[in-house]
């Protein structure tokens, strides 16, 4: 038997805080430092100890746990596969409501609990800590138990959970009754990448600010920059669940690392948890409430980006430079005359699903320029992601081409981003400007 949890029939997991045994809410677990584990000593015998101190155990009365030899081996009686009781002496572990631990001399219901796996645990820890879409309905995680998971009025048994079907991180069936049903977890990210001198970190800060506190979200972000401290800094005052900041000062150099960096991003581990993903770039504003977009957006499949439509301009893939034609006159494939995508604005319905197409994206641009020299591709990744998202047939205008507006355009109503980008040198007085038009001074 693997390092195994233990999960109570109120969905709590054991845990130690100040001399006891207690039980902590999924929502509430941070690391598996202070969480307790049961450990298999052989012949059926079995030891409860901390996570932390795995040398040494609790005591059959459970008030200390750096009990060098065991008074007493714990013993199992199997309800089934994964849910047990647990015998010490002649007594029985019992959790109650209050999150207390104690033992009782017969077993009922508080006396339930379920075995969990480490990836078991971490499996269910992240479906608690997000929001579930069902049949076009958000549900959020209520309570739990040791035979199932509810969300609101949508119970989810955790052998559905555990399923061998269910390979994925961000999507799972269930059944309820005879029918399954469909889920998808709403786990988003922004991701930005802020590198060089310049106005970017004044271009970042309305756009981190309008995401907070026009688009009213509250999730993740992402940022790889070269200006850790100062990032760091204009990121400390918002209620943001989590800011990971890569810093990159050692590692990019020139051109192609500033810009090319989001697509090893897109590609890592990283981003693998999320659902939906969005990068934009630092001078970009969102100017509508962020979190209908992030339950509508998650109906689309492809990824997705502003197709460029500029008068005055041919903004074919087959013949405009900025968005993949060198590519695609050097190795052509069967595509309509279509327009290219602008990457300030990307959508990627789940980081599992596409992380396979943003490692070849990269795996191109490193091969690329290593024949052709660092400089050889005109708007490096974005001319990379042209030619790969449509040959691949993994791009789409919606929904992303709906919601943005270029800043030389009149805003309309279904605007959520305005990207700046056509004002050139003049993007961060424009920003400036639309930022006092919101508010936000």
């Amino acid at each position: 038997m693997e390092t195994s949890y233990i999960l109570s029939d109120h969905g709590m997991v054991l845990s130690y805080e100040e001399g006891k045994i207690i039980q902590k809410p999924l929502k509430n677990i941070l690391d598996f430092e202070d969480l307790v584990i049961i450990k298999n000593v052989g012949f059926g015998s079995y030891s409860i100890q901390i996570k932390n101190e795995e040398i040494f155990s609790f005591n059959s009365h459970l008030t200390h746990h750096n009990k060098a030899v065991d008074d007493h081996f714990i013993k199992f009686e199997y309800l089934d596969n994964k849910v047990v009781f647990f015998k010490i002496n002649d007594n029985y572990l019992s959790s109650f409501p209050d999150s207390s631990m104690n033992t009782l001399p017969e077993a009922i219901t508080w006396e339930r609990f379920r075995i969990l796996s480490e990836q078991e645990l971490k499996r269910i820890i992240y479906l608690s800590q997000n929001s579930l879409l069902i049949d076009e309905k958000l549900y959020s995680f209520s309570s739990a138990s040791t035979e199932v998971m509810n969300f609101g009025d949508m119970r989810i048994e955790f052998n559905d959970l555990f399923s061998d079907i269910n390979k994925n991180i961000t999507e799972f069936t269930f059944f309820i009754d005879n029918f399954p049903f469909f889920a998808k977890i709403i786990n988003p990210l922004f991701v930005y990448v802020i590198f060089g001198n310049g106005d970017i970190l004044s271009q970042f800060k309305m756009s981190i600010k309008s995401l907070v506190d026009v688009g009213k979200y509250k999730g993740d972000v992402l940022i790889v920059t070269d200006h850790e401290e100062e990032v760091q800094e204009l990121c400390k005052d918002y209620n943001l669940r989590n800011v990971i900041i890569i810093q990159a000062t050692a590692t990019a150099t020139d051109r192609l690392d500033f810009v090319g960096i989001r697509v090893r991003m897109l590609a890592s581990d990283i981003v693998k948890s999320y659902s939906p993903i969005f990068y934009i770039d630092a001078d970009v504003l969102i100017v509508k409430d962020i979190n209908p977009t992030l339950v509508k957006s998650s109906k689309f499949e492809k990824i997705s980006a502003q197709l460029e439509d500029y008068l005055y301009f041919n903004n074919k893939i087959k013949h405009n430079i900025s968005v993949g034609s060198t590519l695609f006159n050097e190795c052509p494939f069967e595509i309509n005359d279509v327009n290219g995508f602008n990457g300030g604005v990307l959508f990627v319905p789940s980081g599992e699903k596409f992380q396979d197409i943003f490692k070849i994206a990269y795996i191109m641009m490193v091969k690329y320029t290593h024949r052709n020299g660092r400089e050889s591709i005109p708007f490096y990744e974005q001319s990379i992601l042209n030619y790969i998202l449509y040959k691949s047939n993994n791009f789409s205008p919606e929904p992303v081409s709906s919601i943005t507006e270029l800043s030389c355009e009149e805003v309309k109503k279904d605007a959520v981003f305005i990207h700046y980008f056509p004002a050139g040198g003049e993007r961060t007085t424009h920003m400036k400007n639309d930022i006092k038009e919101l508010g936000l001074c």
